[in-house]
């Protein structure tokens, strides 16, 4: 993936600021961009996952998916306080069921299980990465709510969707911001 134009500018410009950024390496980005990618990667990286997507859900066309269980990440928005971004997202995880739903207990027991791994991986693992303190640079503090779901596609899939927030520190630097002249914009 190419560097973007922020990425590229903070390089060239030699920035030493909170907000550096190293090249391709999405766990040390603090930019939307690599939040999404780091809750993919986790997610790519269970054992048990076969197909990890990120987009709005109106995007998804389960009769093209014959990978499961299927992982969708969907965005939601992005808060700030003095200090955070916090990145909201929904997490989807499903997978297929048998026509006669013979298997859908077992189904949403395994749909659960991978969802709950993914949000531990935030909470209490280290997946995403320590910062010098010990402290993960990706984290979530939030508590959550596993809704089920059957039949909400085209395909006879089951499953469990979350609402999931990623927090990062943030604390706004304002001295290297990529201005065009210093002067101020009122007098």
């Amino acid at each position: 993936m190419p560097e973007s134009r922020y990425a590229l500018w903070r390089r060239k410009a030699n920035s030493k600021s909170v907000t550096d950024q190293n090249a391709y390496n999405s766990i040390d980005y603090k930019t939307y961009i690599n939040v999404v990618d780091t809750i993919c990667c986790v997610a790519y990286k269970h054992a048990f996952v076969n197909q990890v997507d990120f987009g709005d859900l109106w995007e998804v066309d389960l009769t093209k998916n014959d990978l499961y269980p299927y992982f969708y990440c969907q965005p939601k928005g992005v808060t700030t306080d003095d200090t955070n971004l916090r990145y909201s997202f929904q997490l989807i995880i499903m997978d297929l069921v048998e026509a006669d739903n013979s298997n859908e207990l077992q189904v949403m027991s395994d749909t659960l299980q991978i969802l709950q791994d993914i949000v531990s991986l935030f909470r209490n693992g280290n997946i995403t990465k320590l910062d010098d303190q010990g402290l993960p640079i990706f984290y979530t503090d939030s508590q959550f709510t596993f809704s089920p779901f059957s039949e909400r596609f085209d395909n006879a899939v089951t499953g469990w969707v979350t609402d999931f927030d990623v927090i990062v520190d943030n604390p706004f630097p304002a001295c290297n911001v990529p201005l065009k002249d210093t002067d101020n914009c009122v007098d």
